[in-house]
């Protein structure tokens, strides 16, 4: 089976590509320095897959996804040569990419623009044989089923052994040839720690390129926000930690920065058609062009439902310019951004509440019915080149089986850990072994020390950490006067 392009390729394709679409006369940069923004498509010469667009049934494996049969075009471009294989050919495209890569070296010399680390293996994904583009994470019945009927699309596939996960998969189509796989699921119950543990399974089974959050979410400006307003994270502010002083709390509010290809789409984003697809308000107003709106900015994330104005305007002070209230993009975030290949993120929901103490359920079917809408107008709309390929196996999914083993050790590991030391031995051992302790969601110890079990299970590490586990408190118990002998270059 031919495997993604390694970041080498991709890297080497993007230096002799000058940081300009292949296509003749074009001059659409494929990295904007200005916003971090990867604009440019890794396209195949001939398709990796039977029907795709110039496949050569002949084509080794090795040369699928090697640099010969790659080229970086514009999303304007990639559209316009697999619409037309027949003027495009195999041939053709071969002779346009010798061409422009020829000429950069005449005239400019390979790009000095270095492709970021972070969006090289993205790049590489487009044209991996198995690959999904988007897992969408709703916590509520009431938004899975608002998200099924915009997504009718969704099928139901349950997976595991032991632990069974629901999930539901379908392909979207946007303009042109895009085809989007898309994969949802619902948490088995609100809250961030729930959320991480849910992503972190997803992930590892279907291995997305970008995550979602769906859903509804308390506003915070009812001066200048509606009911069933959109609000898109550009950041999602996990405010639960802090440090208890004698004055108080102070928060130490943590930051997850939105994917900034999405994030750039969702700025791009004019259409309307969402609107007209909601149902009738709980007022009896029916949604118009501009009704309900979109807004984009920060989204606070923690473990409480707030129904209190002081609670908001402490949330406010902290950061003024929030503009919406939930509980589980932080750990949806958390486990994209230590999945060991990073996923994008980005957070759609609707404001169903202001967070205050007239707080109900009156908007929430509509709330739901907003960001859904929303969603699908979006995808549709065609913000990144899909990916190339088939699902995973060519089977409905990949199974993870959950052993009895697997389960005794993570009972060990957390019992063990949360017994054996205090917080602040606790907080020595993350700093021995390179964890942040300040990076791991949770206002409690136990939180705190789940999150550390799924970050190295996540790294297939859970032998390494209950090594280092047993071998730390062990030297607890015999009072090591310095605990950092024998204890370098760990992890």
């Amino acid at each position: 089976m031919a495997r993604a392009p390694t970041q080498k390729t991709v890297k080497m394709l993007f230096a002799a590509s000058g940081n300009a679409c292949a296509f003749p006369g074009c001059a659409t940069p494929l990295f904007d320095g200005a916003s971090g923004v990867l604009l440019g498509e890794l396209c195949h010469i001939e398709a990796a897959s039977p029907g795709g667009p110039r496949y050569g049934p002949t084509q080794t494996e090795e040369h699928r996804n090697s640099r010969d049969n790659l080229i970086i075009l514009c999303p304007n471009h990639h559209s316009v040569i697999d619409q037309d294989p027949q003027t495009y050919t195999a041939e053709s495209l071969t002779r346009m990419k010798a061409a422009h890569e020829s000429k950069v070296v005449s005239f400019a010399a390979p790009s000095t623009i270095a492709i970021p680390a972070h969006q090289s293996p993205d790049l590489a994904r487009q044209v991996a044989v198995e690959s999904v583009d988007f897992a969408i994470v709703v916590a509520l019945p009431q938004e899975l089923e608002a998200l099924r009927r915009y997504f009718p699309e969704l099928s139901k596939v349950q997976i595991g052994d032991g632990v069974v996960r629901t999930y539901y998969r379908a392909e979207i189509s946007a303009p042109g040839r895009t085809v989007y796989r898309v994969v949802a699921t619902l948490l088995n119950s609100m809250g961030n720690l729930e959320a991480a543990h849910a992503t972190a399974d997803l992930i590892h089974i279907w291995s997305p390129r970008f995550v979602l959050v769906n859903g509804i979410a308390g506003g915070l400006r009812p001066s200048d926000q509606e009911f069933g307003d959109v609000v898109v994270s550009d950041s999602i502010v996990y405010y639960e930690l802090g440090k208890v002083r004698d004055s108080g709390v102070e928060r130490r509010n943590r930051q997850f920065p939105a994917d900034r290809r999405l994030l750039k789409g969702m700025l791009d984003f004019t259409s309307s058609r969402w609107r007209k697809r909601l149902p009738i308000r709980p007022d009896n107003l029916s949604a118009c062009g501009s009704i309900p709106r979109i807004h984009i900015g920060p989204i606070a994330s923690g473990e409480k439902v707030i129904a209190a104005t002081q609670e908001v305007d402490r949330l406010l002070q902290t950061q003024p310019d929030l503009i919406a209230v939930e509980m589980e993009s932080a750990g949806v975030a958390s486990a994209a951004f230590s999945a060991l290949k990073q996923v994008g993120f980005l957070t759609v929901r609707a404001i169903c509440d202001f967070a205050n103490a007239s707080k109900d359920d009156r908007w929430h079917a509509y709330a739901a019915s907003s960001a859904a809408s929303c969603l699908r107008e979006f995808l549709e709309s065609g913000p990144i080149a899909p990916s190339d390929g088939q699902w995973p196996n060519g089977t409905p999914v990949p199974t993870k089986p959950v052993v009895a083993h697997d389960i005794r050790r993570r009972k060990l590991l957390f019992d063990r850990l949360r017994s054996a030391v205090n917080m602040d031995g606790f907080r020595d051992f993350c700093f021995l072994i390179g964890v942040d302790i300040d990076e791991l969601p949770g206002d409690r110890k136990s939180a705190r020390v789940r999150e550390l079990i799924l970050l190295f299970d996540r790294r297939g590490e859970l032998d390494v950490l209950e090594a280092l586990m047993i071998e730390f408190i062990e030297d607890e118990d015999q009072g090591v006067a310095d605990p950092m002998v024998c204890r370098t270059n760990r992890v």
